[in-house]
Formats: structure tokens, C-alpha cells, sequence
């Protein structure tokens, strides 16, 4: 595993917070290591998760320190970005900074200049214009295509939003995003909706169903262990029953 699949295992668990306390968490995580790895690759994960707490925590500090220094937010903004690079070069190592953080780097660099080109006073807005249309054209076809997706999906989670507050009816969300991400796309989105709703009916039926054998005194501990298999096999695929992890 590369340190960007690490990180992604890692993010998984550590999402859970509030649902588990830490050291549960951290005890998933090297469990799951250890199912995964063996040898000199366990050893060089568990160094990187390590590593990375370490990095989480010292963002978290840097987030109640750090303070605005100019009261230009294009330079605030380069000033925090070289901040946060800084504390990356402390725990990683140049292959998991490419690996990690080269086209989110990109993608920063490229808000900055069109900032600073979209403030600048002695531009015409034509010139503004071709500049950030060069700015575009410089960047390489996939990361200009992964650009545009992530505006494309902020555009769409905004006015999906919107929508809502204004009491929007399922049938009126279907028809936005058709109309912002096409027909295909809005119903893979809408596919994704529903599943989303069965889990957290199942997730809240087992929840409380683990709760009321939790509280059965009549049942042994095997007996209990073995009523918990069962109810996740009643309620839950097999590859659900891997996503169920993180909340045990």
C-alpha cells in the first residue's frame, strides 16, 4: 500500500470519531494493518500511521496559533499555504509529499494566482480574462479535467442546498441535477441517495437491537456473541458487514 492508500484507510477510521473514542480507533486502524501487511511493509505502515497522527496533530495546533500577519488575503493565503507545507516536510518524506499532496499543490497554487490576477487594479477585465485562460490552459489535461469536476460538484452541492432550504421535492432535485450533471450522472446520484438512507436504517436498527442484547442478562457471553453474528448476517451484506468495522 502507497502512502495515499494509507491515508485513505487511515481517514476512513479516523472519520469515525464521536462514534468511538480514539484509542478504539487507533486500535482498528493497527488492527487492520496487521490483517493487511506482514514484515518490513507492517513495520513501514505503522512508522507512516505514527507519522501521521503526528502531522494531524500539529495542523490542529497550527489552527489555534496561526494568526493573520497582512491584511492582503491573497498574501495570508501564500503565508498559510508555506506554513502547512512546512509541517508536511516534518513528517513525510519526498515520495509520500508527491504521493499525498502534488495535485491538491497544484490546485492551491492555481487559486492563489487566480486570486492575486483578479485583484490586480491596473488589468483590464479582457486582460484579467486571458490571463486566467492561460492560467487554465497551463495546467495538464487531467488536472484541468479534475478542476472542473470539483467546480461541477460544488456548483451542484450549492444548489442542491439551496433547494433544500427552499422545501424542494424529490422530484424538483432529480430534475436540477439532471439539468447540472445530466440524466446518467443524476441518477447514479440518486442510486447513491437511496443507498445511503437503507444503511442508516439498518445501521440504526442494529444499534439498537445490539443495544437490547447488550442489556439481555439471560444470555451468556456466548450466547450474546453469537445472537450479534446473527443479526448482522440478517442485516447486512457481506461487504457491508466489512464497512461495519468502523463502527464496532
Amino acid at each position: 500500500m502507497d502512502a495515499k492508500q494509507l491515508k485513505a484507510l487511515f481517514d476512513y477510521y479516523l472519520a469515525t470519531q464521536g462514534e468511538r473514542t480514539f484509542p478504539e480507533i487507533r486500535q482498528e486502524i493497527e488492527k487492520q494493518l496487521a490483517a493487511r501487511l506482514s514484515g518490513k511493509a507492517l513495520q513501514d505502515a505503522q512508522d507512516f500511521f505514527h507519522r501521521y497522527l503526528a502531522y494531524l496533530n500539529d495542523l490542529g495546533q497550527a489552527g489555534k496559533t496561526i494568526s493573520p500577519v497582512s491584511a492582503d488575503v491573497v498574501s495570508q493565503m501564500s503565508q498559510r499555504l508555506q506554513l502547512l507545507r512546512q509541517i508536511r516536510a516534518r513528517h513525510f518524506t519526498p515520495l509520500e509529499l508527491k504521493q499525498l499532496f502534488a495535485s491538491s499543490d497544484v490546485m492551491d497554487e492555481l487559486v492563489l494566482q487566480r486570486m492575486a490576477i483578479q485583484r490586480r487594479q491596473d488589468l483590464s477585465e479582457a486582460e484579467k480574462r486571458r490571463q486566467l485562460d492561460a492560467l487554465e490552459q497551463s495546467l495538464q489535461p487531467e488536472q484541468r479535467a479534475a478542476r472542473q469536476q470539483t467546480i461541477q460538484h460544488i456548483a451542484l452541492a450549492d444548489a442542491e442546498r439551496n433547494l433544500r432550504k427552499q422545501g424542494g421535492t424529490p422530484e424538483q432535485l432529480q430534475a436540477l441535477r439532471a439539468g447540472m450533471v445530466g440524466a446518467e450522472a443524476a441518477q447514479r446520484l440518486a442510486a447513491v441517495d437511496a443507498e445511503a438512507v437503507a444503511w442508516q436504517t439498518k445501521l440504526q436498527q442494529w444499534k439498537q437491537e445490539r443495544e437490547q442484547l447488550a442489556k439481555d442478562e439471560a444470555l451468556s457471553g456466548p450466547q450474546r456473541q453469537q445472537a450479534l453474528q446473527v443479526l448482522e448476517q440478517k442485516l447486512f451484506s457481506e461487504n457491508e458487514r466489512k464497512r461495519l468495522l468502523a463502527y464496532q
